[in-house]
């Protein structure tokens, strides 16, 4: 399957489909290969609107830009719910399970559940049995702008070979133990350096890092943070 024919369905085509066919599409999408096959790319780069050199960084660039452009069709389609569900194990202790969400109009199942265990380090009088929900966060951040990346990479056709996100943040504990009213209970400040081996340029890997800074959600979410509420039941 060629970028082009992944992508092929006009606007106004996707505009009247119903919700169950931008789904199906979706379902289909997730079917084809992670990654751009060797015997397709020659067909790629003729057909694609832009051209893209052969790279296979594991990324389905037919499957986003397909998405892209069924969700421009219809926008309802593309208003999702993330969900997780945290439950107090014993002292500090959480467990966090991820599981279903919304989106494409619909509840959505995953072919798996994942767990992500928190604690404190023992330096807390914890049992350090899992990451401190603030660097669950730090690693949150470095996966979004990782995997972001890849994405920009293999759609301008960049070989990566390695990618390490080198994530940390300054935080001054007088705010979360009440000591100063003053200061913030969070990062004052938070920096990633990525160390990037690939078949490009600085200037081509600096764009490529700063375009996935530009669409990476958690990056938002952390420097534009929306309202938060928090109730009882």
């Amino acid at each position: 399957m060629t970028m082009q024919s992944a992508a092929s369905v006009t606007d106004d085509a996707i505009a009247n489909r119903p919700m169950g066919a931008i789904r199906s599409f979706f379902r289909r999408m997730r079917g084809t290969t992670h990654s751009i096959h060797q015997s397709e790319r020659k067909d790629v780069a003729m057909n694609a609107q832009t051209e893209i050199k052969a790279a296979d960084n594991g990324v389905n660039v037919e499957a986003l830009l397909g998405a892209r452009e069924a969700i421009t069709g219809m926008p309802a389609a593309g208003q999702f719910k993330w969900r997780t569900r945290c439950d107090w194990i014993d002292g500090v202790h959480t467990q966090s399970t991820v599981d279903g969400f919304f989106g494409l109009g619909a509840e959505q199942e995953r072919n798996a559940r994942f767990e992500i265990t928190t604690d404190h380090p023992e330096q807390f009088a914890a049992k350090n049995q899992g990451a401190t929900p603030i660097e669950i966060v730090l690693s949150a951040l470095g996966a979004c702008l990782t995997g972001g990346v890849a994405s920009v990479a293999q759609h301008r056709g960049i070989q990566l070979r390695k990618v390490t996100a080198f994530v940390e943040g300054d935080m001054d504990l007088a705010g979360v133990l009440g000591i100063d009213a003053d200061v913030r209970n969070g990062f004052s400040g938070i920096r990633v350096r990525f160390e990037i081996d690939a078949d490009a340029t600085p200037e081509e890997i600096a764009a490529v890092v700063a375009q996935s800074q530009k669409r990476s959600a958690v990056f938002d979410i952390i420097a534009n943070p929306g309202n938060v509420s928090v109730t009882v039941a």
